[in-house]
């Protein structure tokens, strides 16, 4: 569960169980990676098996809204990819060219 305190932080709350194992989180590590004016990024480490989720926090008009994956990436790897320039369109069609030209799939991916 994720609540907002009075100063308006962001506060975090867990009841879930671990998808992989169904330990409960409150045994395990969380880090909060990122905080912006309505929204954070958590990560989850369960202390049982060792799986890791990412969670992202949005406050809404109409309330909170979160979304959460499993990864096997660690926290420092997700801070690296998150300063990371973002792909746009023409990154998008620069590949989809270089690959469809000719020549095995794999191979070209390996060249790059």
């Amino acid at each position: 569960m994720y609540f907002m305190n009075q100063k308006g932080q962001f506060s975090l709350r867990l009841i879930q169980k671990c998808p992989v194992c169904n330990q409960d989180f409150s045994t395990g590590r969380i880090q909060i990676l990122d905080e912006e004016n309505n929204s954070f990024l958590a990560y989850l480490t369960c202390a049982n098996c060792r799986s890791s989720i990412l969670v992202r926090v949005m406050t809404l008009p109409h309330g909170l809204v979160g979304n959460a994956i499993l990864t096997d990436l660690n926290s420092e790897e997700v801070i690296s990819f998150s300063e990371e320039e973002q792909i746009n369109s023409n990154d998008v069609l620069f590949i989809y060219d270089y690959l469809a030209k000719k020549g095995d799939f794999i191979e070209r991916l390996k060249q790059l």
